[in-house]
Parts: C-alpha cells; structure tokens; sequence
C-alpha cells in the first residue's frame, strides 16, 4: 500500500495523457483573427459631438474609397485622404481595423489614431 499501489491506480503518466496535447493547441483554429504587427498613425476629423480620449479604441472600417471611425455602433469620424497602404491594410483584415486614440485635437475636431 505504497507507491507501488499509487502507480498502479493513477494510470498513466501526466505526460502521455497530454501528449501532442500542446501542439494541437498551438495550431490555428476556427476563430483565430491575424492582426498586423506594423503600426500606422493617421488623422481623423471628427463629427461634432463625439467625446473621444486619449487611450479609447475604436473601429476603423472601409467603406468604399471613405474611411468611417466608428466607436460603438455609432459613427465619431472619417479619415479623409488616407493613405493607399493603410486603406489595403484595413481591406486585408477584412475591411475593419482596431484603432487606439492617441491625441485629441485642442478643439475636439480631429484625433491622432493608431491603427495595427
């Protein structure tokens, strides 16, 4: 009634019953999302009324050759003259984008976004 007990009812090792354990969960599955590693800063002109800070995350999407901020459901601003890169960057993502606010303008009418 000692190890030899222990062993014979544990079954097997910790290590067998996970093994290949690890590499199934280090592939790609159903819902994994690719973001890109390469940071872009733009300028968006907000639509009045939005109250927007530093720090706050917001959705970046294509619509057509326009770029729309949206935070929410609701449309804060567009992105007017954008960049030809950072339009197919949005559009390799699936035409959706996650931006970070990192200034404010002093009067509240545009903001600098970071889009990944």
């Amino acid at each position: 009634m000692g190890v030899d007990f222990i062993r014979e009812q544990s079954g097997k090792p910790w290590r067998k019953r996970w093994d290949k354990g690890l590499d199934r969960f280090k592939s790609p599955g159903l819902f994994d999302v690719q973001f890109s590693n390469k940071q872009r800063i733009v300028t968006a002109d907000l639509n009045g009324g939005s109250n927007l800070k530093a720090g706050d995350q917001v959705v970046v999407q294509c619509d057509g050759k326009a770029v729309i901020v949206c935070s929410g459901h609701r449309q804060v601003g567009a992105i007017h003259g954008s960049p030809a890169d950072v339009r197919a960057a949005i559009k390799g993502c699936g035409g959706v984008a996650l931006g970070t606010v990192e200034r404010v303008g002093l009067f509240g009418n545009n903001a600098e976004l970071s889009i990944r």
